[in-house]
């Protein structure tokens, strides 16, 4: 048998077998009624209320929220936080109000196993080599690579980084107004292409305005294949005005691209996108750990300083050796400056020329295109020389006489940077102390 209980004076009647809380109405002192088991749930002590009101709690939060704001600052504050290496935020100036312009402090840190999206041409087979071998092979060792210019650079990302490499063809290719297009990914036809890269050894033709792209060459037939294939670096031809517009789109959507060959990359002057782009630059195994750096050699030079600029007015094969002028010229252009340069005509195998004329002003920097080993040796007994002899190389990579030049001259020779910095008045010591922590990653 149960109980009937108040719930106001807690009296309680033990009820009868007959009977229940439906016979009942009230207590007598007007209290309602419940019914239990046992008397045992009516003797526990009811729970103490805690006495905090609403203002009371309120208060507590406050001071909570409070509390909680300062720590997370202090923490925050007190953590820790990742330096970018190389970070010149507290030097940099407006161009035209720099002292000093720093070149080649831009790098790719390679991470293992990242997928490396790559032209056709001089990386999978080339004219003469590799004849027998399909666009599309994967290569699975350097050694299946055409050991000459891209492909020579691509081996060395594989032996350092293991990369993934991934040869865009099949790339649809469509004449529009009488001007091949290369697609971006959505099949918009935007990059121009070089004619003489449209021809049968290279295309199949599907009509007279639309083929098929096999062995591809340059950044501006690349585009589809790096963003399928989510690529962390497109490794291309920036020769032509396409082409370097099609590295810039690349950038803008997060993809680092490394031109060898950088004829135009000046044009893309002072690109915005996310993705690094880089020209004829050094690639090195990270220190320490596995993955490979490309560039991350830096130079700097006063805006005030005599420049020797090689330049060429040649056509085909000499027509690279302008790439030097058209990068300082830009510099010029794109930012306001009148650098005090000093610009040589030298064809190829002529940098001798830029050299004498170096020695003749007495000029400490000069921007030449090393082709062979007929251009290397007067750039090398020049910066032999005297350590404060600086070169800034260009359309150099591709070609060991040029590329050896970066390692055996770390200090005094870059690359195509078309991301340069403006500094204002600061001391090497400085300046060295954040060259020191870029150059960290390979020294």
């Amino acid at each position: 048998m149960g109980y009937i209980v108040c719930k106001k004076c807690k009296k309680y009647l033990k009820v009868k077998k007959e009977e229940s809380l439906d016979d009942f109405d009230k207590c007598t002192c007007g209290g309602k009624l419940k019914y239990v088991e046992n008397l045992d749930d009516i003797k526990k002590k009811p729970k103490k209320k805690s006495g905090l009101n609403t203002v009371h709690v309120s208060i507590i939060i406050i001071f909570l929220i409070i509390v909680g704001g300062v720590l997370s600052y202090y923490y925050a504050q007190n953590q820790p936080t990742e330096i970018k290496l190389g970070d010149f935020t507290n030097l940099e100036a407006a161009p035209v109000n720099a002292t000093y312009i720093v070149l080649g402090a831009a790098y790719i840190e390679v991470p293992p196993n990242a997928t490396v999206v790559t032209q056709v041409e001089r990386v999978i087979k080339d004219i003469g080599y590799n004849k027998n071998v399909s666009p599309d092979h994967r290569p699975s060792s350097y050694k299946e690579l055409v050991p000459w210019m891209e492909g020579n650079r691509v081996a060395e990302l594989m032996k350092y980084a293991n990369v993934k490499v991934i040869p865009a063809t099949n790339v649809p290719v469509k004449k529009i107004n009488g001007r091949w297009q290369g697609p971006d990914e959505k099949g918009n036809f935007i990059f121009e292409i070089d004619p003489s890269k449209i021809n049968p050894r290279q295309t199949i033709f599907q009509d007279p305005n639309n083929a098929m792209e096999l062995i591809t060459h340059g950044f501006n037939v690349l585009v589809p294949e790096a963003i399928k294939n989510n690529a962390f670096l497109v490794v291309g031809c920036g020769d032509t005005p396409g082409k370097a517009k099609a590295a810039s789109y690349l950038s803008e959507r997060g993809i680092n691209c490394y031109a060898p060959c950088d004829r135009f990359l000046y044009s893309l002057m002072p690109y915005k996108g996310s993705g690094v782009i880089l020209g004829s630059n050094p690639i090195r195994p990270l220190k320490g750990e596995k993955g490979a750096i490309i560039g991350g050699q830096p130079i700097y030079f006063n805006v005030n300083e005599k420049i020797i600029v090689q330049t060429t007015t040649k056509g085909y094969p000499d027509q690279y050796c302008d790439t030097p002028h058209r990068f300082f010229t830009g510099l010029n252009d794109k930012f306001g400056l009148t650098l005090n340069m000093e610009v040589v005509e030298a064809n190829r195998g002529e940098t001798n020329f830029v050299v004498q004329k170096a020695r003749s002003t007495g000029a400490n920097v000069i921007a030449v295109r090393v082709l062979n080993d007929k251009d290397k040796k007067p750039v090398e007994e020049w910066l032999k020389e005297d350590k404060n002899h600086r070169a800034i190389l260009f359309h150099s990579a591709p070609y060991e006489p040029g590329y050896s030049l970066f390692f055996e001259f770390p200090y005094q020779v870059t690359g195509q940077d078309p991301k340069p910095i403006f500094i204002k008045q600061a001391s090497d010591t400085q300046i060295q102390k954040i060259f020191n922590e870029i150059r960290g990653l390979w020294m």
